[in-house]
Order: C-alpha cells, then structure tokens, then sequence
C-alpha cells in the first residue's frame, strides 16, 4: 500500500509517469499423455493509446504472436511435444495524469474517435435495461455536459458499490443490471455497469482489460475507457475507486476518474474478444483475456488441470 500511494502521488505531481516494464508469462499442462497435442494461449501486451514499443523478447518456439492491434493479443502455440509454454515481452506504459475534479482538462488528440459500437448495447450483460435507464436518469439529472455525466456515474458507482468475489461471469445474468441491483461486484462487474450507465447517458465507454503490473506482483484486473469531446479517452478504474472509497481515501477516489497508474499491462480492447487464432473448444473465461488457455484437439483443458504463472522482470522508470 506504501509503495502505491508513493507512486499515485509521485504521478500526481509530475503529471503523468512512464514505465518501461519486462513480464514473463507461463502456462503448462503437466498431465498431458505423450504425442498428444496441446494447444495453449497466453495474453500478451497489445498496442493501445497508453502502450507502446511492445517486444517479445523470448518465448517458446514454434509459437505466432497475434496481431498488435487484436482485441485479445495473445502468443500461441501448437505442439505435440511441448506442455510448458511461455513469452516473456517488453513494453512502455505512458500513464498521464490529470485532474478532472477541477484542474486543466488534457489536449484532444483528436484521434480515436469512438465508434458505433462504443455507445450501443452488446447485449446480454451491456444491456439499455428499464431500471439501468431510470437510475442514470437520475445520477446524471440536470448535466448536459458528457464529462459531467460520465463523472456524476463514477461519483455513484464508487460511493454505492461494494467489491464482493463474483462467480464466473457465465454463471451471471445481465451483469450490469444484476449490479446496479445488488450494489455489489468485482472489478469487471464495476467497469461493465460504468460503460453501460456512460452509454446509457451518451457518453461512449469500452472495455480495457489486463494485469495489475506491481513490482513485485502481477495479478487479473479490469477497468474501462470513456470518451468526451473536449477530453478524447480517459480511463475510469470504478473497483479501484470504490476501495478509495470504503478505505476514505478520497483523493485515491478521485484519481482513478481519468486516471490509471503505470502498473498496468493491457492485453484486452474488447469484452468476450476471440483469440487470434481462435480456441476450437470452449473457453474457460470466454469473456477476458488474462490468464492463459490450453487446449486438446478433442477437449477443452480445465483450471485446475493446467498451471500458469506470472512474474515481473523488471520495472524502469523513464524520466
């Protein structure tokens, strides 16, 4: 938490941090017969407005890299005698900062601009339903301007929303809906009820999703992006908030409204995204993509039948 709050402050008052960091991906199938082929996945940094520079510096051979724009860059692999596969890769994060509490609002890049698809339903779990439209109805009531409204939604699901372990996403209904109900939810629950109230008010939103990238821990995270004219994209880390919120810290509330922090690493532009080249089974997580897949020709390969490991290798800091 130290080592945190030093680096949000530090970030705060240079403006921005840069980050240059080297992680090592991992996933093996040790109870794999011999000859049989294994197929496997494993998330790789993708090219994003934050993430540059991405190399693969080592993996196992034999292996494709899918495209650095894909919406779930992955490394793959297809072997008969392999069952431990990795790819250890190097990127940059550039995190900007700025404070849209009541500072001076970043340059429109003028890029990037949203589509179609940013401020439509995608239904089940983004879902325009009654009671989602009567409730930001009544957050955003009496704002015209879009951040003001996107703010007004994270200002409620912050200071309303709970963080509680959630089953697999399958199990779920319409995930937005069920938590603006329950008042209850983890880090993808929170970033899909923030996109879906943003488009809801007109405000287009998406999905940004990877791993939490601390020196010494790596671990699952989602978050999101939203759009405003005078702003173009910033980030909105609703579960990061709502802890703020739950532990009173309000200026860590605040900085996660167009805001993120350089330990990040995003592999994932789109929610429920097919890997490049796709699974032929079904997936274990059909809707993230961050912790690694693997696969037989004839069947799918379960959690616990297959073992994966993250590790930072190292972490710079660029001036």
């Amino acid at each position: 938490i130290a080592l945190r709050d030093e680096m949000l402050k530090e970030m705060e008052s240079q403006n921005g941090l840069a980050r240059v960091i080297t992680l090592k991906a991992s996933v093996s199938v040790p109870g794999a017969l011999e000859g049989e082929t294994v197929c496997a996945w494993l998330p790789v940094a993708a090219a994003c407005r934050q993430q540059s520079r991405v190399e693969i510096l080592d993996m196992t051979p034999e292996g494709a890299v899918a495209p650095a724009n894909a919406s779930a860059r992955t490394a793959s692999w297809s072997s008969s005698s392999e069952r431990s596969f990795s790819v250890t890769y190097r990127y940059h994060i550039d995190a900007a900062y700025c404070d849209v509490y009541g500072g001076t609002l970043p340059v429109h890049p003028r890029m990037d601009a949203p589509l179609p698809e940013d401020i439509s339903e995608d239904r089940p779990h983004i879902a325009f339903t009654p009671y989602l439209q009567q409730l930001t109805a009544g957050v955003v009531d009496g704002l015209e301007d879009p951040l003001d409204r996107a703010r007004a939604i994270y200002d409620y699901l912050t200071q309303h929303i709970d963080y509680r372990y959630q089953p697999p996403y399958l199990l779920l209904g319409s995930i937005a809906d069920d938590c603006a109900h329950s008042l209850r939810g983890d880090c993808g629950v929170m970033a899909l009820t923030f996109i879906t109230m943003c488009r809801i008010a007109g405000v287009p939103a998406r999905w940004q999703s990877g791993l939490y990238v601390a020196p010494d821990s790596v671990g699952s995270h989602d978050w999101a992006e939203f759009y405003t004219p005078q702003t173009g994209w910033l980030n909105a880390d609703v579960s990061f908030g709502s802890s703020a919120h739950r532990m009173g810290e309000e200026w860590r509330r605040r900085h996660y409204f167009g805001n993120l922090d350089p330990f990040r690493m995003a592999a994932n532009s789109e929610l429920q995204a097919d890997f490049d080249p796709p699974k032929t089974q079904l997936r274990i997580d059909p809707f993230d993509n961050q912790r690694g897949e693997a696969e037989y020709a004839d069947v799918g390969i379960r959690w616990m039948d297959k073992e994966c490991d993250w590790k930072t290798i190292e972490m710079k800091k660029l001036s």
